[in-house]
């Protein structure tokens, strides 16, 4: 009697522990909003990188449909501005790719292309939609990495085309979908 009573605790106790940390994470989540936007987007979308890239690293996926850094540095620097964007890039480029252990050659290079996509997009068409100055970060973000992946360093263009097709689709997905929800957090509430 007694080892069923202890069984049926050590049962719930993993289900009180995660209620216990999504409430605290619900507060923690509520609480950054409240003192700063730019602080809770920042961490959100680093601490979905950080993820994301860990995942790559540990299983030595290269999964562009997880990809959110691109979308995130433009909504970065379109709402809460281009040093921070810039700073934002510069933490999930090169400091988390070193942590994850998956720096390559590639980490400068993407750096550099996600910072001029980013702010060529929303600084040449800032009056347009989150979709349309996204699309052509995006755009410019996939030319520059087909002309960097085939031209300084040798790849099959096959390769580097379909990389660069689904970074370009994935990207204006995030920015059809999610884009006017971040836009109504970052000018609605």
């Amino acid at each position: 009697m007694v080892r069923q009573i202890r069984k049926t605790k050590k049962k719930k106790n993993p289900e009180i522990k995660l209620i216990r940390n999504s409430i605290i994470a619900i507060i923690a989540i509520l609480l950054l909003i409240k003192i700063s936007k730019t602080i809770f987007f920042i961490v959100v979308f680093s601490i979905l990188a950080y993820v994301l890239k860990l995942v790559r690293g540990k299983f030595g996926l290269k999964p562009v449909v997880l990809d959110t850094l691109h979308f995130s540095t433009i909504m970065i620097s379109k709402y809460i501005g281009i040093p921070q964007a810039v700073l934002f890039v510069a933490i999930n480029t090169i400091v988390i790719d070193f942590l994850t252990f998956i720096a390559s050659d590639g980490t400068f290079a993407n750096f550099f292309f996600y910072v001029f996509s980013s702010i060529f997009g929303v600084l040449v068409f800032d009056n347009t939609s989150s979709v349309v100055f996204g699309s052509v970060a995006a755009l410019i973000y996939s030319i520059l990495y087909f002309l960097y992946r085939t031209f300084v360093i040798p790849n099959p263009p096959f390769q580097v085309i379909s990389k660069c097709t689904t970074s370009f689709i994935f990207t204006f997905l995030y920015l059809s979908f999610f884009g006017p929800l971040v836009k109504l957090l970052m000018t609605g509430i």
